[in-house]
């Protein structure tokens, strides 16, 4: 709807001076952005890359804030209360809304930025459910072999994350066919084709998503089981305590090398996902004639295929024994396929997304192939982090995600301006793809665990030392502290910074381990 009504406000620079002949669904559009002249196109695009930069400020401010507490639940639903508002908030804009586009733009991006960082959030709960599994609690109670408790957890946190993404897919098929059901009663009811139903369609298709998430949000916020981490940190300033986590994870690279490769290989997987699918919306949009009901038929198509992908991804992992790494490699590698094809449209007009069929073959495609990378990339992401720091950790890497998407469809947006083809950016996306699959190619994932138990052990020690200070100075031979009004200052130091959060008992007891197992007899350490 948003890029319908700034094309509507749009002309054809190649039929004429600016502003005299309106584009249609074939032909390039212009429009006027500020004081600046540039193609419809290079606005979504631009537009998308600045949603993941909001993105990356916000959840660098209060993202690891959910570490303390509840606020991990308490902030996401906030989040998804403002990201459901916004997509109902577009039943106020129909075909005459063009004259203030900017508007339904700024609605949009309020939707894109809250809906993307609710996805961190519940990234971060995944590793605290895989823990609870009923077959990861046995493995610790009986103590069985560390290789052994890797690969149950790691099956666990698969499964979790996997089938969570079926669920999702599964959602999305559901309100695809609420979507049709209600276009075909509206094409039905005022007796027009589905094709020529009116633009406002869009905007009641919005709405009905809003609704729809926030009727299946409410079983999770009331049914959901607490696990609240430590309290926060007395007289820690809200504002700037997630930039100092950030800053103290990215101080961390050299104690957890493996993890941050990966950070760097996700970073440029993430921006030729990003990119290469932002640029198959825009020609999606245009080779339709934003055809809203059209687009939600093709949505059915890639959450039907999305669910297949997922299901048998984890089949055959759980059938041959494959690890996450190789499950990812896999997914990653038949998605380089999506940008591959791209490039080829610059050379004929026979293939490359010229035509509409191959927008149908693209999302079954999608679905079946680059579904499961999402999947994929947070469980590994999960078996990269040392236990206590997740949201602090999937924070970073919320972070990382974002600014790839603002990079990748930064960078294509400039290319598109500058050759008027969306397609010239597919070059851009196989590059980086590729690049992406040799970087993941060489985490290695036995020297990550071991440097994960040696994280995880010198923490605890921090952890009771400082806790054995805190009991000298507070012990009878010490003489006691004079009472402090309640507006003093803090000592100097933060204990925070090496205190894990804290897990009800049974599942982190005081000598619990990744693994059980000492890492002073294992490592020396």
């Amino acid at each position: 709807m948003v890029q319908y009504l700034t094309s509507q406000n749009g002309w054809d620079p190649t039929r004429g001076p600016a502003g005299v002949i309106q584009c249609d669904a074939d032909s390039p559009c212009d429009t006027r952005l500020g004081g600046s002249v540039i193609s419809v196109e290079s606005i979504m695009l631009v537009v998308g890359g600045l949603n993941a930069f909001i993105q990356a400020i916000l959840l660098t401010t209060i993202g690891s804030l959910a570490d303390y507490g509840n606020n991990g639940s308490h902030m996401l639903l906030i989040i998804t209360l403002i990201s459901c508002a916004a997509q109902i908030v577009f039943l106020a804009f129909d075909e005459e809304s063009s004259a203030y586009w900017g508007v339904p733009l700024a609605v949009g991006l309020i939707f894109q930025v809250s809906y993307g960082a609710s996805l961190v959030f519940y990234w971060a709960i995944f590793p605290q459910l895989a823990i609870n599994e009923p077959k990861v609690r046995a493995a610790k109670r009986e103590k069985v072999d560390p290789d052994e408790y890797m690969v149950i957890e790691s099956i666990a946190r698969n499964h979790i994350s996997t089938v969570s993404t079926a669920w999702s897919n599964i959602g999305f098929l559901v309100i695809s066919v609420l979507n049709i059901g209600v276009g075909q009663a509206m094409a039905s009811r005022y007796n027009t084709p589905v094709n020529q139903l009116p633009k406002y369609t869009n905007s009641i298709f919005s709405a009905m998503c809003g609704g729809y998430w926030l009727i299946c949000a409410i079983p999770w916020f009331v049914l959901q089981k607490h696990r609240p981490g430590p309290p926060l940190p007395p007289n820690t300033n809200y504002w700037t305590l997630g930039w100092r986590k950030v800053g103290r994870a990215l101080r961390e690279y050299h104690r957890l090398p493996q993890t941050f490769l990966f950070f760097i290989g996700y970073f440029f997987l993430m921006d030729a996902v990003s990119s290469h699918n932002q640029v198959t919306q825009v020609l999606t949009y245009s080779m339709t004639d934003y055809n809203g009901l059209v687009q939600t038929y093709m949505n059915l198509v890639n959450s039907a295929c999305s669910i297949i992908g997922c299901l048998l991804f984890l089949y055959l992992q759980k059938r041959f024994q494959l690890a996450t790494k190789t499950m990812l490699l896999l997914s990653t590698g038949f998605t380089l396929a999506i940008p591959l094809w791209g490039c080829f449209g610059l050379g004929t007009d026979v293939i490359g997304y010229h035509h509409v069929v191959e927008l149908w073959i693209y999302n079954a495609w999608f679905g079946i192939f680059t579904a499961p990378f999402y999947a994929y990339s947070q469980t590994l992401m999960s078996e990269l982090i040392p236990m206590g720091c997740e949201n602090m950790f999937f924070a970073l890497f919320g972070i990382t995600s974002k600014v790839a998407q603002f990079f990748g469809p930064a960078v294509v947006g400039g290319i598109t301006q500058g050759t008027r083809d969306a397609r010239t950016g597919f070059i851009y996306c196989t590059l980086c793809q590729f690049l992406a699959l040799v970087i993941i190619w060489f985490v290695n994932m036995e020297k990550a665990e071991i440097r994960l138990r040696v994280y995880e052990e010198q923490e605890r020690r921090k952890s009771e030392t400082v806790q054995d200070l805190l009991d000298h100075m507070h012990s009878p031979l010490s003489p006691p502290a004079p009472p402090s009004p309640p507006s003093e200052a803090a000592p100097d130091f933060d204990s925070s910074i090496y205190t894990t959060p804290y897990y009800p008992a049974p599942l982190y007891e005081k000598e619990h381990h990744r693994h059980h197992e000492s890492e002073t007899d294992r490592y020396g350490f």
